[in-house]
């Protein structure tokens, strides 16, 4: 079972680590939630010797669980990712896209069921003010850096490149705390009864003992 984002987030941040790529980067629907590994694509600015064809090479390779991640896209105001390349990316198995630039044909994203998390929507490509720099190399968003084969994490919340995995089982056991929360206000509890459970699992997450109400 995936952890939701917003959960791994507050682990990450107890434990003094980020990853969170969201934002900037935003839905493009809302999808269900995602466990993959980075395929990293650095784009950069004119034509280059080959335009964005490594990219489409790439998609005809065994994409199989990978969430490609392309980064420096947006030096251009126009769109890097559509529908074809949704398409082609869906038929290499790939799992999701994270677009640091333009997109296009969204409602395609979410007829297709493919996460796509993008900067910004636009009507006309990129032409040739794009190229692709490199493939597997490591890529920086927002400041976060993303390295090939990075665990990345995808929902309708947010999207995280997880410095280590070993959050996971503590990001579901918060998980598990945040919803005792709603259960106890649900059954008529005051939020400081309630948030107990939230507070006794923070806690134990930075090491500190509970006090005693």
């Amino acid at each position: 079972m995936v952890p939701p984002t917003t959960a791994i987030a507050d682990v990450l941040q107890l434990r003094g680590l980020t990853g969170w790529l969201s934002p900037p980067l935003r839905p493009m629907y809302r999808s269900q939630g995602v466990l993959g590994t980075a395929r990293t694509v650095r784009l950069a600015s004119g034509p280059g010797d080959d335009g964005l064809f490594p990219l489409h090479r790439l998609l005809d390779e065994d994409l199989d669980g990978r969430v490609l991640v392309l980064a420096g896209g947006h030096v251009s105001a126009g769109a890097v990712w559509g529908e074809i390349l949704t398409r082609a990316a869906l038929a290499s198995g790939a799992f999701g896209v994270l677009v640091e630039g333009g997109v296009r044909d969204a409602d395609a994203f979410r007829d297709l069921d493919l996460p796509v998390w993008a900067l910004y929507e636009a009507t006309a490509g990129v032409g040739e003010e794009l190229h692709v720099a490199s493939v597997g190399e490591p890529v920086d968003i927002a400041g976060v850096q993303v390295t090939d084969g990075m665990a990345v994490v995808m929902d309708w919340n947010g999207v995280i490149a997880l410095p280590t995995t070993d959050v996971l089982g503590d990001a579901l056991a918060y998980a598990d705390a945040e919803e005792d929360v709603v259960i106890a206000l649900r059954d008529g509890s005051t939020l400081e009864e309630a948030y107990r459970f939230k507070a006794e699992m923070v806690a134990k997450l930075r090491g500190t003992p509970m006090t005693s109400a």
